[in-house]
């Protein structure tokens, strides 16, 4: 609402104006009044109103003082003047100071209200300016964000050019010359499902983004399933070296300060080009993949990581946990583990078994252990029988598999690929299963004002990122430019088939700004909500 607060000497007339205008039917509110400049100084400056009525002439602290002093507080206040005074002089100094309107007494309460109005659209249009813009400015930012993260996946492809690479990074506000490069490949979970949400999820996420802002020399990119890539850059080896150690150390430690998680980190091998950072990345691949076979709370670069595969004497290797090799570890990965890890994750698994693995009895164990958990997780996701027989085989199909520690090893990548993929296929089918129930939370919920991507993505159990992207490639629009979406067909049907005002549909719909709420309405359908009522709503079916 509008707000007006009334500095008037004569009690008979401010009571009157006060006492005779129904203010909120008229979407103002009246928050407060003073008899003289004087005492209504710090009233005004306390309650920040949107127009000030004032006399010209009182005592202490005339209208004309009174309204130089709170302009240089209150800058975007509008100020109406009336006086009993019909004299060019105080007109001519009321303009200077930038009244906006000028009365002269007597002033009935119609011609006071139709006053107020004409600067209430004013001031809505104003006010509405700035919040249409910040609403605006918050889709950019959320549109922005995921095509940042998506550079990611364009830096490692290697398909872009070096000059191509360095102009999306401009794109992005990101300057990616550097001499020297090495990647961190980070995962912070709470559970076995990144994808979940919590509390402590979004907590980590927030200190994050807060130690990375203003840095040049690292840039973060959100994977949401995947975790995080953290590229970073050097001006020499030792440089380098430092920078990983020093920002491994932090987020190790931004882990530990939050109760309840845990991380994993995979760190590849310095390059000097842009255009190697996809070897680079295949290197932080391999040794984040181990998460599957180590225990969390490490970070392992990509040397450890060769140096565990090499040891292949003995099936115990350093950091893991022997019993769950061929019971929980392939779960594990099923659950999370992305297509392009399978080759990395398999080469692990394999090399853990050491020399048993020259054993062909050993071989068809390990090769029925995948294939058995593989069959347990397929049949979680709904699959029958019949169809994981078409699909996997059955137990013998992998017999002749695991004559070869090259033919079992492509016989483990390809089961488990497969599984990948349906899995894959499967959570589309839960995302749509997700975004309805976000839809149908949406619309049980729009008219709360407190409403917010964080809260729909609580009530989905996803982590609010991840809900942002899913939502804006499953929808094709954004969460806010679909919440708006809603409840603006919402205030349609209101103004079609109610006589609510639209200071009132305002409320209904969300909008707590009702001026906010009708400049909205204009941007999205071309006219007021008042020129819709009046048969405008034809206009925009046709």
């Amino acid at each position: 609402m509008i707000k007006i607060f009334l500095a008037e000497d004569e009690k008979i007339v401010r009571e009157g104006i006060k006492n005779g205008i129904p203010w909120e039917k008229y979407g103002f509110e009246f928050a407060g009044e003073a008899p003289d400049g004087e005492l209504a100084y710090p009233l005004i400056l306390k309650s920040k109103p949107d127009i000030l009525l004032t006399d010209i002439r009182m005592p202490f602290v005339d209208g004309l003082e009174l309204a130089e002093m709170v302009k240089k507080e209150l800058p975007e206040l509008h100020i109406m003047f009336f006086s009993g005074y019909d004299d060019f002089e105080y007109a001519k100094r009321a303009i200077k100071i930038g009244a906006a309107d000028y009365l002269l007494k007597p002033v009935s309460s119609s011609q006071l209200l139709e006053a107020l109005e004409r600067m209430s659209e004013t001031i809505m249009q104003e006010k509405s300016e700035k919040g249409y813009k910040q609403a605006f400015c918050e889709q950019q930012e959320e549109r922005k964000r995921m095509e940042r993260d998506r550079l990611f996946d364009m830096i490692v492809s290697g398909k872009l050019s070096l000059s191509e690479l360095l102009k999306k990074g401009r794109e992005h506000g990101l300057s990616l010359s550097a001499p020297m490069y090495n990647l961190i490949l980070f995962q912070a979970r709470v559970s076995d499902s990144q994808e979940q949400y919590s509390d402590e999820g979004v907590l980590f996420d927030k200190r994050m983004k807060k130690e990375l802002e203003g840095r040049t020399d690292l840039v973060g990119f959100n994977r949401l399933t995947e975790g995080y890539a953290f590229l970073v850059m050097g001006n020499d080896p030792g440089d380098l070296e430092e920078k990983i150690q020093e920002f491994s150390r932090y987020l190790a430690d931004l882990v530990k300060n939050v109760p309840g998680m845990e991380y994993f980190g995979g760190i590849g091998t310095p390059v000097c080009r842009l255009s190697e950072i996809r070897t680079c990345f295949k290197a932080a691949s391999r040794a984040y993949a181990s998460r599957y076979m180590l225990e969390y709370n490490q970070m392992l670069t990509a040397e450890d990581a060769a140096r565990l595969s090499l040891d292949s004497g003995s099936i115990s290797l350093k950091g893991m946990d022997m019993s769950r090799l061929g019971r929980d570890i392939v779960p594990d990965f099923l659950k999370s583990g992305s297509a392009p890890e399978v080759k990395y994750f398999v080469e692990e698994y394999l090399e853990a078994c050491g020399s048993n693995f020259e054993s062909l009895l050993f071989r068809q164990y390990i090769l029925m252990d995948v294939y058995l958990a593989v069959s347990e997780f397929v049949t979680g996701l709904g699959m029958e029988q019949e169809q994981i027989m078409r699909e996997f085989g059955d137990a013998r199909t992998l017999q002749p598999c695991a004559g070869s520690k090259e033919a079992a090893a492509k016989y483990a990548r390809d089961i488990l690929t497969k599984a990948v993929a349906l899995r894959t296929s499967c959570s589309r089918k839960k995302y749509r299963q997700v975004l309805d129930k976000a839809r149908e939370y949406i619309a049980g919920h729009y008219r709360d004002e407190d409403i917010s991507l964080n809260v729909v993505a609580s009530c989905v159990n996803i982590s609010p990122n991840h809900f942002s992207t899913i939502f804006s490639q499953e929808m094709g629009i954004t969460f806010v430019e679909y919440l708006t979406k809603v409840r603006m067909e919402a205030a349609r049907e209101l103004l079609l088939k109610t006589d609510l005002r639209a200071s009132e549909i305002s409320y209904q719909v969300g909008y707590k700004d009702p001026h906010y709420f009708s400049y909205l309405f204009k941007k999205i359908h071309g006219i007021t909500p008042k020129a819709f009522r009046s048969g405008g709503a034809h206009e925009i079916q046709t």
